[in-house]
């Protein structure tokens, strides 16, 4: 009975702790007289019709509970630290996503989701 008490603690927690995870989530800028969508969540998109190649953007960490040491960032997001990246959000590419592990001031680390930008200009 102690261990199934135990065990059940110890799911408990591991539960809970993620339900309050750092996200990545992204924004993304179109050009002028463009739309964009889902800036603040992990998935976000624009378009404009400026027939050009690229747009500014950033992807960035929510929801962090605790003191932070390190980030290394992965995917089109090439930072040195930090909680947020600004980066080139290329048109039509499969490429333009992120994550991050975070390393936390008390030892222990994080990896976050994968956050997804898609960007059109009207080609």
């Amino acid at each position: 009975m102690k261990t199934l008490k135990a065990l059940t603690l110890v799911t408990g927690t591991l539960f809970a702790g993620s339900a309050f995870s750092a996200q990545m989530v992204c924004d993304i800028y179109p050009k002028s007289g463009g739309q964009s969508w889902g800036n603040g969540t992990a998935y976000c998109g624009a378009i404009d019709f400026s027939f050009g190649n690229s747009t500014s953007g950033r992807f960035y960490i929510n929801n962090i509970t605790k003191p932070v040491e390190e980030v290394r960032w992965s995917g089109i997001a090439n930072c040195s630290g930090g909680t947020s990246c600004g980066v080139t959000i290329r048109a039509y590419s499969p490429n333009n996503k992120a994550s991050a592990l975070i390393l936390y001031k008390d030892g222990t680390w994080e990896r976050t989701n994968t956050a997804h930008a898609e960007y059109e200009t009207g080609h």
